[in-house]
């Protein structure tokens, strides 16, 4: 659904977030992974590097379209993939990359103060009218994407509880910007009028801002 996309794994945060979802993530070189990630959204995660304890193997299949291969774990268990190779038109950083404290292409422009708050108001506002595409077309899913996300199973109720995570009155407060990635603060309370002071992150993606994570800071 997102791999032609100028963006996959942008894309992919920001639907792991709208679903709370379970992830694992290897980095495959020439068949083998020295780093296993495992985790949700927002419940937590582990990252592990390859140290020599030999917890998990891999192997990939020497194919120039798709990615085809297996993982095992021993804790976590085992997984095989047959997937499209994505060609992203910008540089996106992984879990292994965000683990080392990049979060986002060093080289990419700031995202202007303007643009970030504006897209914060564009989703925060689809939230609050409980408006799933509302949402996805802010961050710039395309109208077929957004007719196949609508069509998950359990998409309704993953969409309500995130659509909680955003805040009345949820106005931007704070901002700041480095290279590729930028944020606003925002303070109010959810539907339950519990008080938070959020974080939300957003990433570039072509000419959109990407909603790609959201700090929850209880009041």
């Amino acid at each position: 659904m997102i791999a032609d996309s100028a963006c996959p794994m942008t894309l992919a945060r920001a639907l792991t977030e709208l679903r709370d979802g379970k992830y694992l993530e290897v980095t495959l070189l020439r068949g083998a992974s020295k780093y296993f990630a495992a985790g949700t959204a927002f419940d937590g995660s582990s990252r592990e590097e390859d140290v020599g304890g030999r917890y998990w193997s891999s192997k990939m299949k020497d194919d120039p379209d798709r990615a085809i291969g297996s993982v095992t774990h021993k804790r976590e268990g085992n997984f095989d993939f047959d997937l499209p190779l994505s060609k992203p038109k910008v540089n996106e950083v992984s879990e292994g990359d965000r683990s080392k404290d990049i979060r986002s292409d060093l080289k990419a422009p700031r995202p202007s103060e303007q643009a970030v708050t504006a897209a914060y108001r564009a989703v925060h506002d689809a939230a609050m009218k409980k408006s799933l595409k509302g949402l996805l077309a802010a961050q710039g899913f395309d109208a077929k994407q957004i007719a196949a996300i609508r069509g998950l199973d359990g998409i309704d109720g993953d969409f309500a509880v995130y659509a909680d995570r955003f805040l009345a009155p949820g106005a931007p407060d704070e901002f700041t910007a480095q290279p590729g990635t930028g944020y606003v603060r925002a303070d109010g309370v959810n539907s339950k009028g519990k008080k938070f002071a959020n974080f939300y992150h957003f990433a570039p993606c072509g000419d959109h801002l990407v909603l790609v994570s959201i700090s929850e800071n209880p009041q």
